[in-house]
């Protein structure tokens, strides 16, 4: 069997082809060159078709004939040609058999060592570089290096090959992507990888923000984070993000996506190809209000009641939280008029809790961060007085110092 024939055959098993089953709908020159586009199997009657009859119920099949034809036409090593097709046929059935050969022929000969060692020979100090990737684009090497941000900018710079030596040809000074100025901790994620999309190459890049800090009161670190997954185009420097925000716990990054364009009809193929990326992560899973819920009720408290207040706010707590079960839990409670009162330690604070008998309520009524040292103030103990009146004892090094809670009132003295 000939090539000609052989592709004519294989046109036509993919089409599935009744040529019956659709004659009453559509005319007979229609039909008739339809026949003809499927019998020779070439560009000339394919294209003629699809000019004369581009709304055609068989249109479709025509340009997937066509594309076909095309495709298999392209030089099987250059990675021009496919980058070409992909620019001009995006939807082809075939763009991501190109797309594949685009990947396999713009394979970086560049190991990352090498892009490391070209890196320092360019100049750039080690201490700045977080991470150094081959990149090959339209039959050209380079190397990619990512360097450690300054006053909340990083940068991308491009080093190009002269002869024997590397040289920085670009530099490109991009922000970070964030919308949490306190999460200044920048930390790249796993390795830059070159990827294509849409015949495209790009570099593919993560990082997240963080925060070290720890809230002076309540002694809670501040567990916000920010995952930004980027793509950096090799063609024309422009950048694409997307952006993941929550709170860590346990290594998982507890959030959601700050895209207002999800990956459907408006989204760009880089903005879809990165929301793609961070649905497949598996250390990001939705926001859980249940897994938070303790550290949101005592930073609640404390954003209520300022140091050394007289007058206190009770935060109401759900029945099914943490704080409820440790209160539960909890062997040395004590009645104290209309309350059932417990202390006990938890994210990194001393509580009171309550419970209302009368309108079977808890409530957070104080807290106080667990002492670092013996210069920290620490609450050790309480008992209850006649009536609602909750008496207290706090610990400064060798200093005791006591104070009285009327639960009822919600007045510290």
């Amino acid at each position: 069997m000939t090539m000609r024939k052989f592709l004519i055959c294989t046109t036509a098993a993919i089409l599935g082809f009744c040529a019956t089953g659709n004659l009453t709908a559509q005319t007979k020159a229609e039909t008739k060159l339809y026949n003809t586009v499927i019998a020779k199997g070439d560009l000339k009657n394919a294209n003629k078709f699809l000019a004369k009859f581009p709304q055609s119920v068989y249109a479709p099949k025509v340009q997937r004939l066509k594309d076909s034809i095309v495709f298999h036409k392209l030089d099987a090593n250059d990675v021009v040609a496919y980058m070409n097709f992909v620019e001009q046929n995006p939807k082809s059935y075939f763009t991501a058999a190109a797309n594949t050969k685009i990947e396999q022929l713009n394979r970086s000969s560049i190991s990352d060592a090498q892009a490391m060692e070209a890196a320092l020979q360019c100049g750039i100090s080690k201490e700045s570089i977080l991470g150094a990737k081959g990149a090959k684009n339209r039959n050209k090497e380079h190397i990619l290096v990512i360097l450690a941000p300054q006053n909340g900018s990083y940068a991308l710079a491009t080093l190009t090959q002269e002869g024997d030596n590397w040289v920085e040809t670009s530099r490109l000074s991009e922000q970070v992507y964030t919308n949490d100025t306190e999460l200044s901790g920048f930390a790249l994620q796993g390795e830059p990888d070159v990827v294509t999309v849409n015949g495209k190459q790009y570099l593919f890049f993560s990082y997240t923000n963080s925060s070290s800090s720890t809230d002076k009161r309540s002694r809670i670190p501040n567990n916000n984070c920010e995952l930004a997954v980027n793509l950096y185009s090799l063609d024309d420097n422009s950048i694409y993000n997307a952006l993941f925000s929550g709170k860590m716990k346990d290594g998982i990054l507890y959030g959601s996506t700050m895209e207002s364009t999800q990956s459907g009809l408006m989204a760009s193929a880089e903005q879809a190809y990165l929301l793609r990326t961070l649905k497949g992560m598996e250390h990001l899973k939705p926001y859980d209000k249940e897994l938070f819920r303790t550290q949101e009720t005592i930073a609640w408290w404390y954003e209520n009641n300022p140091q050394n207040a007289g007058n206190l706010q009770f935060g109401i707590i759900p029945d099914n939280s943490e704080l409820v079960q440790a209160f539960k839990a909890n062997d040395q409670k004590e009645d104290v008029g209309q309350y059932t009162v417990a202390m006990f330690d938890i994210c990194h604070n001393t509580v009171v809790a309550v419970f209302n008998k009368e309108d079977k309520v808890y409530s957070l009524a104080l807290c106080q961060a667990t002492p670092l040292s013996d210069k920290d103030l620490e609450l050790n103990t309480f008992y209850g007085e006649k009536g609602n009146t909750l008496v207290l004892y706090y610990y400064q090094g060798k200093n005791a110092i006591k104070k009285r809670l009327n639960l009822g009132s919600k007045r510290m003295y």
